[in-house]
């Protein structure tokens, strides 16, 4: 399984969108900032309105903005809005049945897993969506 984007992706848009706030913005328009393609800044974008971290506007003059100060944004909030899998993309093969009672790398490998999953989104929890620009 290849390493998701969607972190690094949502938060170009979170800072592209509040460097132009108050302002709303367009998806078409984040789309040619960041270099992405429309139709996956628009799924990124709705995540990020769902967890109210965007503002969405309706309308012909309508368009995004940030749904709350970027000071109190951090990493882990934008991380858990858009990541459907594991911050860690490392798979583990189920051990052999024949060996399984006997092995306990899957347990422990699971476990460490979990554990440094948690310490990483502790970790985007000290930074803040105003760290990632300057206006």
């Amino acid at each position: 399984m290849p390493a998701s984007t969607k972190l690094a992706t949502a938060t170009y848009i979170l800072s592209y969108v509040a460097v132009k706030a108050p302002a709303l913005v367009t998806t078409a328009t984040i789309a040619k900032a960041v270099k992405e393609h429309p139709a996956r800044i628009r799924q990124i974008v709705a995540a990020l309105v769902r967890a109210r971290l965007l503002r969405s506007v309706r309308g012909a003059r309508g368009g995004v903005t940030l749904g709350r100060p970027a000071e109190t944004i951090s990493l882990r909030d934008i991380c858990e809005a858009v990541e459907d899998q594991g911050l860690l993309t490392l798979t583990l093969k189920d051990p052999f049945s024949a060996w399984a009672d006997k092995c306990h790398v899957h347990p422990t490998l699971s476990k460490l897993y979990r554990d440094f999953e948690e310490r990483m989104l502790v970790s985007l929890s000290d930074y803040r969506l105003s760290q990632m620009f300057t206006k």
